[in-house]
């Protein structure tokens, strides 16, 4: 994975998990990126919050996935559990496009909603309303007794229409580095199993080597004319 990749990823996943714990709990990432099973207390040490500040961020996160734990009874301190904490990038990546999506999905039904409805508000106090919700207030407002007046959603329209593109761009961006990141994780897989492989065939043959050894010494052994007894 590239030096840029790898950057695009560590703002994703700030911003991911920005949305599900609060801007808070941004340092989460630089405190797990590209490690495992993360002490704690030493989260708690570099966000610089109490240890249930931090438990409360991070049980947060792994409400929906975005964390997981292991954790290891601490004999020193009566048999306490101290959880340690691992991030995981693919979760996060998944469920930001997931949020992405939903996101697009509730702004272009609002959108179609502005294309093919009538709105009406109210001039004083600013409120809006449909135009069944007019035509049962009898077009006047309910806070203050002014008429309704028909609204021009050509602006609103435009700023949907903005928003939309936005979260398109941005849903395909983290897309791409998340395809990156799959790539990326196949090729170790698979770099892992070569390795490993490599292994069992050096050990399968030192063996055979062994055993081949010892076939040979006791045939030379056989081979060796007995002593004769006096």
């Amino acid at each position: 994975m590239s030096f840029c990749v790898e950057s695009m990823l560590e703002k994703f996943l700030q911003e991911v998990i920005s949305l599900v714990a609060g801007v808070n709990a941004e340092p989460v990432v630089e405190v797990l990126f590209k490690k495992k099973n993360v002490n704690e207390f030493l989260i708690a040490k570099k966000l610089n919050v109490t240890i249930n500040q931090a438990r409360n961020i991070l049980y947060k996160l792994a409400d929906v996935g975005l964390v997981y734990f292991m954790r290891k009874k601490d004999t020193k301190s009566g048999g306490w559990y101290i959880y340690f904490w691992t991030l995981d990038d693919k979760k996060c990546l998944s469920y930001y496009v997931d949020r992405l999506n939903k996101e697009v999905d509730q702004l272009e039904d609002s959108l179609n909603n502005k294309k093919t409805k009538q709105f009406y508000f109210c001039k004083t106090c600013g409120m809006e309303v449909t135009e069944e919700q007019a035509l049962l207030y009898e077009f006047t407002c309910s806070e203050c007794g002014e008429v309704f007046a028909l609204k021009d959603s050509t602006d609103s329209i435009r700023q949907v229409e903005k928003e939309i593109s936005k979260l398109k761009i941005k849903s395909a961006e983290v897309k791409k580095v998340f395809e990156e990141f799959e790539a990326s994780a196949a090729v170790k897989i698979k770099k892992a199993a070569m390795v490993s492989k490599k292994k069992t065939s050096a050990k399968n043959k030192s063996k055979k080597k062994s055993t081949a050894k010892k076939k040979s010494g006791a045939k030379k052994n056989k081979s060796l004319p007995k002593k004769r007894k006096r």
